[in-house]
């Protein structure tokens, strides 16, 4: 304010004082403290003090209700100090005891989260049983519904006891982000209501002042409440054309897609929406963020999308009737899970470019029954896309033939996409590499196709959303590039053993088949555990894109980012030859000290392996056990040596420093204690801590094994084809008879494996097949000893 203007002010007051005109005096001295407190206002709201700012404004409009500007002020003023801190500008200025709805059971009106009464809550809900109550609870203090599963684990803790509803509320408001989030958002919007207020009044004041309505704007929109911010803006523009201000009109007009992405939820779901088919994706007039962060993306997702599953093997009336009404074909969703070569060829020849097209029969498949399972191996889908770099279904409504040269990686799937009536994906892989699902964005619904479905879909898709919004330029980018990279992903596999028998196995077929060559390139994560170019020579190494990692949205990034279409090439058969080439690339890979090392140990009758496990699945009597099974067996062989096998080292990962943490504890908890209790003459060896390739090597010296179930049953059995001995819990004893069977291994030596009947378990923990387990020693000892009587006794 201008100073020589306030003296004039002071002067002129107090002239009118002098003349005895109070009434005109008390008004100049109104007008110039309404002056000076706007722009001490002005001068507060610039040091960021909004709570000093907004009182200085409300004493300025106390003295004059017709001061627009300072309605204004006082609206930018409570805005700014509302979006820094809404749960305190709540408490501090009493909005609870602001007119509001209260709660009523089952009244569909909610009131804020912020209005919410936790006693009130309770005595309103006292009469509703637990499950009933879980499902109000949801819906009240989480504005959701929840999963069966959330539901019955709610009920468990309410019966717990020492537990209550009202210390379940507690928690709740203390501990649960999802609720502190809601509290926070419903905070934020009745706090938001002052400053609506403020610029309604400076508007309601001054209709054509433009610049008032862009605060109102703003804040509406923060409400959520788009459609009224947009109104506002649509009617302004007609305003200001009609008083020929016609430059301010088409400025509010531009502003319109700007409230529209204004809201990071709005947003990722117009992109998310435009990138599936669901809308246009206008690029040109709305304004999308360059970056959006995975993290904030995911958690929007997680708590927005709701998800419809039907399962096609276990269809009920409800489930006929849900895909009938939305136009989906039972008998084209049945096709789509179907794996027969045949029909793959009627598919690729539907196609102008492929006409006549037939695919190779040059090596045979193994059946691919278990003597358990049935599990349809995606075998005829994975051809397709080699020999032809597209991969084929139909569209569920229409029964149209598609293809596609469009995947996405989400551990532990690949996601085709097609485009027929609707958008779709076909989710393929888990281990063995079956088709598993098909998600339909439209109707956020997931149909499952395989009778033992080896993943958390929901959780895939989540996942699969969040990756998509973060990368959605490129993401736009790979949908657009026509021709594809034909691209093999391994090295994915978490444990050496799904590595050899799936992924090897699988690339070992292409080999055999002579169409390896058709494949691009290879994109191989960290879990590489025997170098896949050792193994397969032939493999160009220009070929090879080796990650860092196994991180999925790493390998999500690679695969658009390159403009690859990836297929994870799996199998479950072990062939001899494999086996063998696994040894030799290994034997390939050691010095000559340590091959010297290993001719001296065979020297040694019998060459025992002895695998050690200390993380789930654990022997309680490991150590005493295998001490006593070891010097039993020395009274009988004298010349007796032993291997410790139990954690090997990846040639790629050798500087993990995870690696050191589990090799530290494997020898100081497990072998060293073994070793103290052992003779001095029996000489040992370990292969903790060493290469893989080591450890293939002395599996294939080694006379015969005692192992526990798991990955260590790998180098014993699926490479080296060694008798021996194998011990778990109960409910691992199916999967290790299929598996270590002639059903996935050319001549298979099967594992003796302990009778269930000596197995004891930790019945504590609920999950049967991480238990760990207790059985006598000498069971094992007897069932070696056995063994040893009809092996032929090295020369």
């Amino acid at each position: 304010m201008n100073s020589e203007i306030t003296v004039t002010e002071v002067n002129k007051a107090n002239q009118l004082q002098q003349e005895g005109k109070l009434e005109e005096a008390i008004a100049v001295y109104r007008g110039l403290t309404e002056k000076l407190y706007q722009q001490l206002g002005k001068l507060l709201s610039q040091q960021k003090n909004w709570n000093e700012a907004i009182a200085t404004y409300s004493r300025a409009l106390e003295l004059n209700p017709e001061a627009y500007e300072c309605h204004h002020q006082l609206g930018e003023a409570i805005y700014q100090r509302v979006m820094e801190n809404p749960e305190t500008f709540f408490s501090e200025y009493n909005l609870a005891e602001v007119t509001h709805k209260d709660y009523q059971l089952f009244d569909p009106e909610l009131p804020f989260v912020c209005f919410l009464n936790d006693q009130a809550f309770l005595q309103a809900t006292a009469n509703l049983d637990d499950a009933t109550y879980t499902v109000e609870w949801y819906r009240v203090y989480l504005r959701r519904s929840l999963s069966e599963a959330e539901k019955q684990a709610c009920i468990q803790w309410l019966q717990t006891p020492g537990h209550s509803r009202e210390l379940g509320l507690r928690i709740w408001r203390d501990d649960l982000e999802e609720f502190q989030k809601l509290w926070k958002r419903s905070c934020m919007i009745v706090g938001l209501e002052e400053a609506v207020k403020c610029y309604r009044s400076a508007i309601e004041l001054y209709p054509c002042h433009h610049p008032f309505y862009k605060g109102l704007v703003e804040a509406l929109t923060k409400q959520g409440k788009r459609e009224e911010a947009i109104s506002i803006y649509h009617h302004l523009s007609l305003r200001l054309a009609e008083a020929n201000r016609m430059d301010e009109a088409i400025a509010c007009f531009q502003n319109i897609p700007k409230i529209l992405l204004s809201n990071a939820q709005k947003t990722y779901d117009l992109i998310w929406e435009g990138l599936n088919g669901l809308r246009p994706l206008d690029t040109v007039n709305l304004y999308y963020p360059s970056e959006i962060s995975q993290n904030s993306a995911y958690e929007y997702v997680v708590n927005s999308s709701q998800y419809t599953v039907v399962n096609l093997w276990t269809l009920n009336d409800s489930d006929r009737s849900l895909l009938e009404n939305l136009g989906l074909s039972i008998e084209n969703l049945g096709l789509i899970k179907q794996e027969n070569i045949a029909l793959e060829e009627i598919y690729i020849n539907s196609f102008d470019d492929h006409q006549g097209f037939q695919l190779s029969r040059n090596v045979k498949r193994h059946p691919k029954m278990s003597r358990y399972f049935q599990w349809d191996k995606a075998i005829n889908l994975q051809q397709s896309i080699v020999e032809t770099g597209f991969v084929y279904s139909v569209c569920p409504f229409t029964g149209k033939i598609l293809r596609s040269n469009q995947s996405f990686y989400v551990e532990p799937f690949i996601l085709y996409r097609f485009v027929g009536k609707e958008v779709f994906y076909l989710m393929y892989g888990d281990w063995m590499g079956t088709k598993q699902c098909i998600y339909l964005p439209n109707q956020e619904l997931m149909i499952v196709l395989d009778n033992f479905p080896g993943g958390n879909f929901t959780g895939v898709i989540n996942l699969f959303k969040s990756y998509v919004l973060s990368n959605w330029q490129q993401f736009k980018a790979y949908l657009y590039q026509e021709k594809k990279v034909v691209c093999a992903v391994l090295g994915i596999a978490y444990n050496v053993g799904h590595y050899v028998w799936n992924e090897c196995s699988g690339i070992y077929y292409w080999y055999k088949n002579g169409t390896l060559n058709n494949i691009d390139k290879f994109l191989v994560g960290s879990h590489e555990y025997i170098m896949v170019d050792d193994i397969f020579p032939s493999i160009p190494s220009d070929k090879i894109i080796r990650l860092d990692s196994c991180c999925t949205e790493v390998i999500f990034k690679n695969i658009i980012e390159n403009n690859l279409f990836a297929v994870r090439l799996t199998d479950t058969f072990i062939e001899e030859e494999l086996a063998k080439k696994i040894y030799h690339s290994s034997v390939a890979k050691c010095s000559q000290d340590f091959l010297e090392k290993v001719e001296m140990a065979k020297k040694h009758f019998p060459l025992l392996w002895i695998t050690l496990r200390n993380y789930k699945r654990t022997w309680f009597s490991q150590i005493e056990g295998t001490a006593n099974i070891i010097k039993s067996l020395h009274t009988n062989f004298p010349h007796l040596a032993v291997v410790f096998d139990g954690w090997s080292v990846p040639e790629r990962d050798r500087e993990n420093a995870s690696n050191e943490t589990h090799i530290e504890a494997l020898e100081k908890d497990c072998l060293q204690p073994i070793l103290n209790l052992l003779p001095p003459e029996i000489k040992t060896y370990s292969t903790i801590g060493h290469p893989i390739y080591e450890t293939i090597v002395w599996a294939e010296a080694i006379d015969l094994y005692a192992v526990p179930f798991g990955t260590g049953m790998t180098f014993v059995t699926w490479i080296a084809s060694k008798p021996g001995v194998g011990h778990g819990n109960k409910a691992y004893y199916d999967a290790v008879e299929d598996s270590f069977s002639p059903v996935y291994r050319e001549n298979a030596v099967p594992p003796v494996l302990i009778s269930k009947e000596y197995i004891t378990e930790d019945e504590n923990n609920p999950d049967a097949m991480t238990r760990n387990y207790d059985c006598d020693w000498q069971v094992i000892y007897n069932e070696l000893m056995q063994i040893l009587e009809n092996l032929p006794k090295r020369v």
